[in-house]
């Protein structure tokens, strides 16, 4: 769920070619629009912001004329004009005011679908082909979860902003310059030359701002993250007593967001200094420059007003660089950060390509050949589940051979242990089965599917020994991930985890398998003895039942699983999830690890018991007693590439 701390993206800092933050502009901008169902509605909402702009382009001409008179008005001492020229002043506002207040309203909500429609498109690709995976394994970005969160939302509201503060820009510019122009040519000529020469001093002093702005961001998502890792991980540290090394590292990371914001105030300071001697020397140009034409009576005195008005907008057009050269900056840089997180995830487009880059680590592999891993029917070939032919297990990086030239088969009914010392590639060749590690070669064929929340239900199940627990109710963890609880469709009006009046989840079930009912719920978590959590309310703010009765109890509670079940309790209540789903094959990374001997062997004969067939990965020499077979891996004695010999064993 969260960023990795630190990146190893060979690209450092932000990119200032101006070439390619436009093609990366492009790339993160134009699906939403040319989208075949959501793009005809854009277009219009679109339409509609950008008429309102126009409008207020109008209002602000309107008022431009209205103050010339209403100030000729007062200026002559007319009473009766003057009047009159209240009156149209209010009409104009209670007729202007509502089309600004529309247009911001407009485009506020825009960028608001906006938003939802490109964080859906980048989640979705970011869990495609477990690119989520590929990219925490491998480190390749910083933080992308703040990419996808904080960055889609600045990027479409300063996007939709700079939109339409340009396009109001060019019509009050083209309004405006015939206005000045009438009154003074050589005013005019005057401001074009100063809002040119602005701009450029503005971009000269503020060139460091764009790199600074992506370093800000990445050092301030770095520093959040781990924070989050000490919360997630305060038990470890506790048990460890590493308060003052976690410390040590927090300030660190501090310590780099200040600094880089220091620089970042001075660069600003710097700016802010030129910036503010423009605006302010800017406020009396056009009434000096016209008072003389006043004072010989070759114009009235509303007209000095006016020409200020009408100066302030054009300058305002022309120096939207200078005025808002650290926004830009800072758009720049999310700009880059979202395009970056959109290439990597690309590069993990498809399986192949995938596999290509990464290994189970995530490191670049530089061996030749690839693991061929091949899905068929679980009816392909009559009583067997998993077939592995000639595989060879290497490290990333090609340095090391883990396991060489495996072949064997589990069918139906077997129960496959894999032991071996550390190292020796065990839990590599249950990544290599799932998909996870592909640096080697041979081919594994899984008669099935890996069980996921895709509408089939899976046959093959992977339990690692740290099992995932969702967020959500006690239901939802029995149910993951084969009975999806999460409507897809674009529901907002529906929370997710929502249940009805008879105690089922209330949204779309996408698995063709049957939804368990709440007694086979509970029978699951009473065969692994944890039907105590039935009873239990656990302490949190997300407990309140729907009626507001008090706290939710039973399935429906709802507590931070993760924290307050102990690794035993999670490792039981991933066999409930087995026991429920019932899979052809279930492969189990030292799953049984946190429990002790009784509760060990009362699981096992449980699965047994439902007909599921399983390997498993383990150290305890009791584990044996549930297997039929025993896949044994052996390091190599004086061996230089530190191989590891196998050996499959039947149990007696």
């Amino acid at each position: 769920m969260h960023g990795s701390g630190a990146s190893t993206s060979t690209r450092e800092g932000a990119s200032t070619d101006l070439s390619v933050i436009w093609s990366r502009l492009l790339k993160l901008g134009t699906p939403y629009w040319s989208d075949p169902e959501e793009g005809g509605r854009a277009r219009w909402q679109l339409a509609g912001v950008v008429a309102l702009t126009l409008g207020t382009t109008g209002v602000s001409v309107l008022f431009n004329f209205l103050g010339r008179d209403f100030f000729n008005a007062l200026s002559e001492k007319d009473a009766e004009r003057f009047t009159q020229m209240l009156i149209k002043w209010l009409g104009g506002v209670v007729l202007g005011v509502p089309v600004f207040v529309f247009r911001d309203y407009l485009q506020s909500k825009l960028a608001l679908d906006w938003r939802d429609y490109m964080t859906r498109r980048l989640t979705e690709e970011y869990f495609q082909n477990r690119t989520f995976y590929q990219i925490q394994s491998g480190s390749h970005i910083d933080n992308p979860d703040q990419r996808i969160s904080s960055d889609v939302r600045q990027f479409t509201d300063t996007a939709l902003g700079f939109s339409m503060t340009i396009l109001n820009a060019g019509v009050d510019l083209i309004s405006f310059s015939g206005i000045l122009y009438s009154i003074y040519p050589p005013l005019f000529v005057a401001l074009l030359i100063y809002s040119l020469g602005g701009t450029a001093t503005s971009v000269f002093l503020g060139r460091k701002l764009v790199g600074l702005n992506f370093q800000q961001e990445a050092q301030e998502a770095n520093f959040r993250f781990g924070l989050v890792r000490v919360r997630e991980n305060a038990e470890s540290i506790a048990f460890y007593g590493g308060e003052e090394s976690e410390a040590k590292l927090l300030f660190q990371r501090l310590g780099k967001v200040v600094a880089n914001y220091g620089d970042l105030l001075v660069t600003s300071r710097n700016l802010s200094f030129f910036t503010s001697f423009y605006r302010f020397l800017i406020q009396i140009l056009p009434a000096a420059v016209v008072a003389p034409l006043f004072f010989r009576g070759e114009i009235e005195f509303g007209v000095i007003n006016q020409s200020s008005s009408a100066f302030n907008h054009i300058l305002s057009d022309v120096s939207l660089v200078v005025y808002q050269f650290e926004a830009l900056a800072g758009f720049s840089a999310i700009i880059d950060r979202l395009g970056e997180f959109s290439e990597v995830v690309d590069s993990f487009a498809s399986p192949s390509a995938a596999n290509d880059q990464i290994g189970s680590n995530g490191a670049a592999s530089t061996t030749s050949s690839q693991i061929d891993l091949v899905d068929l029917p679980s009816q392909a070939k009559s009583g067997t589940l998993l077939s592995l032919e000639h595989v060879t297990l290497q490290t990333p990086n090609g340095l090391r051979t883990l396991v060489q030239d495996l072949t064997l088969q589990v069918a139906k009914g077997d129960s496959l242990l894999i032991v071996g010392p550390s190292g020796t590639g065990k839990t590599s060749l249950l990544r290599a089965i799932a998909g996870l590690w592909s640096s080697g070669s041979g081919t594994i064929t899984r008669y099935g599917k890996a069980v996921a929340a895709d509408g089939t239900g899976g046959d093959i199940l992977f339990v690692p020994q740290r099992p995932y627990m969702v967020l959500g109710t006690l239901r939802e963890q029995l149910l993951y991930p084969t009975w999806s609880t999460i409507n897809t469709q674009h529901t907002p009006s529906t929370s997710f985890g929502e249940s009805s009046q008879n105690g089922t989840a209330s949204h779309q079930h996408t698995s063709l398998r049957p939804l368990p009912s709440d007694s086979e719920l509970e029978e699951a978590l009473k065969q692994v003895r944890l039907d105590a959590l039935l009873e239990r309310s656990p302490p949190s703010a997300a407990t309140s039942s729907s009626n507001g009765a008090g706290p939710a109890t039973g399935l429906d509670s709802m507590a931070d699983w993760a924290g307050i079940l102990s690794l035993g309790e999670q490792q039981r209540l991933a066999f409930a999830r087995i026991l429920l789903l019932k899979p052809s094959l279930v492969l189990m990374d030292e799953a049984t690890s946190a429990l002790d001997v009784d509760n060990e062997e009362r699981l096992y004969r449980s699965i047994a018991d439902a007909g599921v067939t399983f390997v498993s990965v383990g150290h305890r020499p009791t584990l044996a007693e549930f297997h039929s077979k025993v896949l044994r891996l052996t390091p190599v004695a004086d061996s230089a590439e530190q191989t590891t010999a196998w050996e499959v064993q039947s149990v007696a």
